[in-house]
């Protein structure tokens, strides 16, 4: 039975037949906290003591408070995207939850024993997480999305997401009469029909742009128009590559602000990671000396010259320093670079070449498994140098830098980064200076300790590597 059906009759207006339609609800957060509610009453009977309590009221209520807590944390919000930080937020609530036990058996005098308290809620972590993890895995791989905005706006977002595995644009709602030429997508004019796209092209949310045809105003009525169906609206700030823990919301005044915190490019963190990269290069170096001497034997047996390869390159705010390689060309290669210049791949600032004639039989091995960059860890060792960070250019690189690239240049140049883990030497020049503008301006331990476990990956694969 409609929601409406008691209240009479309604004012005769076209709109408030549209405000009064049913509602299709989304009901999987349901089934998640009756699933969590399962699993955290299991983990109370296998893990608490049965005598506390007379029947199964102490699970019973273990369940409902790791619910509660759960929902608290908003792990059950439907939103239009899947979060990453939802896990975290699980772990959190079962912290929580082991807290709140152990305050209400202080209060009730119902002593619980630490050890059990802290295996239950360990449990209850572990399979709600586990849950969500295998419902992830059954989700529709992209989010169904409309654009709203002006054109040149939302032509520039469609190539951004043109690639993406996580967003699928549907269809586009546009200022204007012109249309968006060169989009293969479907398309109407103007902000009045936004939900009926949306409702045709099955989307999960809306994203608009906000432009001078989309105002405040504007984007509070769209908001209204999208909330009977459920809907999401996402507003498109117009920001690139900042990652969410970078931006919070902020209210002065009336106005909804976004506030964009600035990089950490100094600070306890920052020495925290030059501490522990440079104790990790030592430790390093004294493990792979054996292999590093063999590397050394290597290069000179198989070529004549100098086993090390030495080039001065730019590091952290345009300081010149003396890079260590393994040698993996002929001694004149920098002499032949000119006359190979009309065959470099690389659509920038780099020369690249797939099958450069100047590197040597074992270089070109030395190259393909990454070897030749084993000396860098003594660059680290000295501080010119981090084991995460973006590619060292050389000076005439750096010279013909826009302001962008010149980002770059903003911390110390890593042995391994984002770029290299990314497809390294395939990539255009465009995506390799976004790639470590973006290693800069949203750098965490987190993020190191993700490119490094992804450059055992590229290693073993060899992609990019020429």
């Amino acid at each position: 039975m409609s929601a409406y059906a008691d209240q009479g009759p309604r004012v005769a207006h076209p709109s408030v037949e549209r405000l009064s339609r049913p509602v299709q609800r989304r009901t999987r957060w349901y089934w998640m906290a009756a699933t969590d509610a399962l699993v955290a009453t299991v983990a109370a009977i296998v893990w608490l003591p049965p005598d506390l309590v007379p029947g199964p009221a102490l699970a019973v209520a273990f369940a409902v408070a790791w619910v509660v807590l759960l929902g608290l944390a908003r792990t059950y919000d439907p939103g239009p995207v899947p979060r990453r930080a939802d896990l975290l937020r699980i772990c959190l609530s079962s912290i929580h939850l082991v807290a709140l036990g152990a305050l209400l058996s202080g209060i009730t005098g119902l002593l619980v024993p630490a050890d059990q308290l802290v295996r239950a809620a360990g449990t209850a972590c572990v399979a709600s997480a586990g849950l969500r993890l295998a419902s992830s895995l059954r989700r529709p791989p992209r989010t169904r999305v409309v654009l709203v905005g002006h054109r040149r706006q939302v032509r520039r977002l469609v190539e951004e997401l043109h690639e993406s595995n996580e967003v699928e644009v549907v269809a586009l709602c546009l200022a204007g009469p012109k249309g968006c030429a060169g989009l293969d997508l479907p398309a109407a004019s103007g902000f009045a029909s936004v939900s009926d796209l949306a409702r045709k092209h099955r989307a999960d949310c809306v994203v608009a742009l906000p432009c001078r045809h989309l105002d405040a105003a504007s984007l509070r009525r769209l908001g209204w128009l999208l909330e009977r169906d459920r809907v999401d609206l996402l507003i498109g700030p117009g920001l690139l590559d900042v990652d969410s823990g970078r931006a919070a919301l902020r209210r002065t005044g009336g106005l909804s602000l976004l506030h964009v915190r600035h990089a950490d490019l100094t600070g306890p963190r920052r020495a925290l990671k030059t501490l522990w990269e440079r104790a990790a290069c030592v430790v390093a170096l004294v493990v792979l000396a054996p292999l590093l001497l063999a590397l050394l034997a290597l290069v000179r047996l198989d070529s004549p010259g100098p086993a090390l390869f030495r080039q001065q390159r730019v590091g952290r705010d345009g300081r010149i320093f003396s890079i260590l390689k393994l040698r993996t060309m002929h001694v004149d290669a920098e002499a032949r670079l000119a006359d190979l210049q009309e065959h470099n791949e690389s659509d920038g600032a780099m020369f690249k070449m797939r099958h450069d004639p100047r590197i040597t039989r074992a270089g070109r091995w030395l190259r393909r498994l990454s070897l030749d960059e084993l000396p860098q860890l003594v660059n680290v060792v000295r501080g010119d140098m981090a084991l995460v960070g973006p590619r060292p250019p050389l000076p005439g690189e750096v010279t013909t830098y826009d302001e962008d690239a010149l980002r770059r240049l903003a911390v110390r140049p890593g042995i391994t980064g984002l770029w290299q883990v990314s497809g390294r030497s395939d990539l255009p020049w465009s995506m390799t200076v976004r790639l470590d503008s973006r290693y800069v301006d949203n750098w965490s331990l987190r993020l190191d300790a993700w490119i490094l476990a992804r450059t055992v990956r590229a290693v073993l694969s060899h992609d990019g590597a020429y």
